[in-house]
């Protein structure tokens, strides 16, 4: 039995609660029958039946579903009195994300999961777009919401806003918005679809080794859409939640082992570093799997891990506006390193060529996907180009023969040097194969003879020096392939999801 049909089967169990539960009457049971299995719904399910498991563990300790679900409804209640309108999130991986996400959820307003490491002039340029009227935030964090004309809720002492009962559930439905990386521009605001379930979308639930209980590490942001999935399917399925306010290396190696985890959900950048601090006497046995997504997992990264522990590494190709579009499994990833994975059940991909033709498999186009948990375009009304139901993701790629994805990178990252196409990971692959080059990222700088030249920026370990690294080049790319400017940084610029940051390092190499 799958776990999507455990959750329907929880959701189910809930309409049956409301015979002999007071607070699962009304409008709670009319938004259950109408919105199905809703996160609200269901965290009100699981603290019925297993009041004292624990929901949330973070920094601050153990929160039970019992006590999730009802601090939930008092903050809800008391969020139902501030002005009318959008509610933001600004909020580290701690207790009070999840706390405020169902209280907006049950206060019937829409939600706007805000970056944590935006200024506070995009913070004031996107509360305006967005229409905020209320925004729940870290303590931290109040300083950049000074001068920003909205009502500021602590998301780290929640109860300050709270109220004694919440009456009803509302009858209309919450929506997300969520906000793009701002890789190639400022974030946009992308609105979830009227129809999209909360938990989570069907196909990754069971392409994933995800289980009923379970006990996940959430490492990647919770803003944004990896984080969230993962935060909303743990508490969905009755799992508990494993938060770390901030990323350690250590303290998540220390965190899987106290609180024995059995899936961690991670972004590439944060699987190298995990790398670099494992202890040789380092014990993981009870951990099922690791789900990687947000970036690109080059064959290297991928390779290196399940060397170190073993064939349960995961990687999920998609993105906030197209939602998952393939699932690379562990025996994907020996087989055919590189691989983003195939689709998985209610998904389909297709390559187009430039006149939105079908093109052969080994052949390189754009990549464009369909399914049902599509997002409903930007707040700002442009959305992505379109091809029937299919809609682009951006990418450049192929399929191979039986059905797997390889992504070439960003239709806008190809780099056209003297005539010749080159694709930035087809360098960074190569780079990061060095043993002493943690990270590498290639873009294409202005040159007046070739229109572009190759600059590649790494981050290397003590003793590689540039002629090595030139050398290594030398005997793995073709001549139109190789860096012209090397570079070597502390650490790459990058988004809080691993993304490299193309524009800045352009103007480095400017």
């Amino acid at each position: 039995m799958s776990v999507v049909s455990d959750i329907h089967r929880l959701a189910a169990r809930s309409v049956r609660f409301a015979a002999w539960d007071p607070l699962l009457t009304g409008a709670r049971t009319a938004g259950l029958v109408r919105w199905g299995p809703t996160l609200s719904a269901l965290v009100h399910a699981s603290a019925l039946r297993w009041p004292s498991r624990p929901a949330v563990i973070d920094d601050d300790g153990t929160l039970t579903y019992r006590q999730l679900d009802q601090q939930a409804d008092r903050l809800a209640a008391g969020l139902r009195k501030l002005p009318d309108g959008a509610m933001g999130l600004l909020s580290r991986n701690h207790r009070g994300f999840p706390l405020a996400q169902l209280a907006i959820e049950r206060s019937g307003r829409n939600a706007v999961m805000l970056n944590t490491s935006l200024p506070a002039s995009q913070l004031a340029q996107i509360a305006q777009r967005e229409e905020l009227a209320v925004v729940i935030a870290d303590d931290e964090f109040a300083d950049r919401l000074n001068g920003v004309p909205v009502q500021v809720v602590s998301a780290d002492d929640p109860g300050a806003h709270s109220r004694a009962t919440l009456a009803a559930w509302p009858r209309r439905r919450s929506r997300v918005v969520m906000l793009t990386s701002g890789t190639t521009g400022p974030p946009k605001g992308a609105r979830q679809a009227e129809q999209r379930p909360s938990i989570g979308d069907a196909g990754l639930l069971d392409a994933l080794p995800i289980r009923m209980n379970d006990t996940t590490l959430v490492a990647s942001p919770l803003f944004h859409a990896w984080g969230l999935a993962h935060c909303n399917i743990a508490l969905a399925t009755g799992s508990t939640l494993v938060l770390q306010r901030t990323f350690d290396p250590g303290a998540t190696f220390r965190s899987i082992a106290s609180n024995d985890v059995s899936l961690v959900a991670v972004v590439p950048v944060m699987l190298s570093r995990l790398l670099a601090a494992a202890h040789p006497l380092l014990d993981v046995a009870g951990l099922r799997a690791v789900v990687c997504s947000g970036n690109v997992l080059s064959g290297t990264l991928a390779n290196r891990w399940i060397e170190r522990f073993g064939p349960h590494l995961y990687n999920v190709y998609g993105s906030t506006e197209t939602a998952i579009a393939t699932v690379a499994t562990p025996q994907d990833l020996v087989n055919a390193p590189g691989t983003v994975g195939s689709a998985p059940a209610g998904v389909t991909v297709v390559i187009l060529d430039d006149q939105n033709n079908p093109v052969a498999p080994g052949t390189i186009g754009r990549v464009f996907t369909s399914n049902s948990m599509q997002f409903d375009g930007y707040t700002d009304g442009t959305s992505r180009t379109r091809v029937g139901s299919f809609m682009a993701t951006g990418d450049l790629g192929y399929l191979d023969v039986v059905g797997r994805l390889f992504v070439d990178g960003r239709e806008n990252d190809l780099i056209v040097t003297g005539g010749e196409n080159v694709f930035p990971s087809q360098v960074e692959e190569v780079l990061e194969q060095h043993p002493l080059v943690r990270q590498a990222a290639v873009v294409g700088s202005p040159d007046d003879e070739f229109g572009q030249r190759i600059a590649a920026f790494v981050v290397a370990e003590p003793g590689l020096d540039l002629d090595e690294l030139n050398d290594w080049c030398h005997d793995l790319l073709a001549p139109f392939q190789r860096p012209r400017d090397l570079t070597f940084l502390d650490e790459l610029p990058m988004t809080t999801t691993g993304k490299v940051l193309r524009r800045s390092l352009l103007t480095i190499s400017l």
